[in-house]
């Protein structure tokens, strides 16, 4: 995997495939190992490109905290992105965002350089707000409050290795199929340990004006968008981030995958990566896929079409 330097950081990706081109933007405290089970299917059918984010995997990572707040943020993630499709001589692609970072990351993208995104996947979030009054995770719950104020103070004190044994304890965001997964886990060990603490705790910056911003283009522009869910999600999150995702852009598609929680890409990979094809190919078909809002429901891989 190459290692270059872009938008004054060193960048590891990963480019692979032939056809149309897909951009796939992983996680906080995960990188492009984490898309390990999908790369193969998905570059049969596309060219596909996936890059560390700043602070994870081998990208370049800043432990100063003081500096940090001006170095993980979205813009300078999506300048990293534009920087290395330029690079690899990328114009229109698809695109697929997965969970808090990756999603945002790839909906600030799609902000940005709108008429290049032909469609877009996003997993397990919605456009959360962290700013000075609300912080990311005030949104999910008390007890999820607790869990992230303890790890973020573990981070600083004692390193990633503390959070992921405070993981399996208190098994934030982690379900069945990830806590009984010896695979799965050895995964996750590996991309804590090539995670920035100072990453883990400087939670990226979205306000109001922002997110209500990029709702407003995605509308404006009707882009075919899918909010993809795993069945194993608490009912709480499944809800929010569903209500909150319409709420933005009525015309968000929304599938729920069975035998995966909060991280489909590992959890269901076979699933994950039909329903990746699928949705694009359907783009790629019929254009404009906006739903009617009136009619659309939640639907199953079984019961999806492209």
């Amino acid at each position: 995997m190459p290692l270059v330097p872009l938008n004054g950081i060193e960048i590891n990706y990963r480019d692979g495939g032939r056809g149309e081109d897909l951009l796939l933007v992983h996680n906080l405290t995960s990188n492009i190992t984490g898309f390990d089970r999908n790369f193969p299917e998905l570059s049969r059918h596309y060219r596909t490109v996936a890059a560390d984010l700043r602070g994870h995997g081998l990208t370049t990572h800043e432990e100063n905290e003081a500096a940090a707040a001006g170095f993980y943020t979205f813009d300078n993630m999506v300048d990293d992105q534009l920087a290395l499709l330029d690079k690899l001589g990328i114009d229109r692609f698809y695109l697929f965002g997965q969970a808090f970072w990756g999603a945002n990351v790839a909906l600030h993208l799609f902000d940005r350089v709108p008429d290049r995104v032909k469609g877009l996947v996003i997993s397990s979030t919605y456009m959360i707000i962290n700013d000075a009054r609300e912080k990311a995770y005030d949104a999910l719950g008390e007890q999820a409050q607790q869990n992230f104020r303890r790890m973020h103070e573990q981070a600083r004190t004692e390193g990633m290795m503390a959070v992921y044994q405070d993981r399996l304890a208190s098994g934030q965001f982690w379900g069945p199929k990830v806590l009984g997964s010896p695979d799965i886990l050895e995964a996750f060990a590996a991309a804590h340990r090539l995670t920035s603490p100072t990453a883990f705790v400087t939670i990226p910056q979205l306000s109001r004006e922002r997110r209500a911003g990029i709702a407003a283009k995605l509308s404006a522009r009707g882009l075919p968008l899918m909010l993809l869910l795993g069945e194993d999600e608490t009912p709480h999150e499944r809800k929010l981030f569903i209500d909150e995702m319409r709420a933005d852009y009525p015309g968000t598609h929304v599938l729920l995958l069975p035998g995966a929680g909060h991280y489909p890409t590992i959890e269901n990979p076979a699933d994950f990566n039909r329903v990746l094809l699928d949705f694009y190919a359907g783009v790629a078909r019929y254009g404009d896929t906006r739903a009617d809002t009136e009619n659309e429901s939640d639907t199953t891989p079984e019961e999806a079409s492209a």
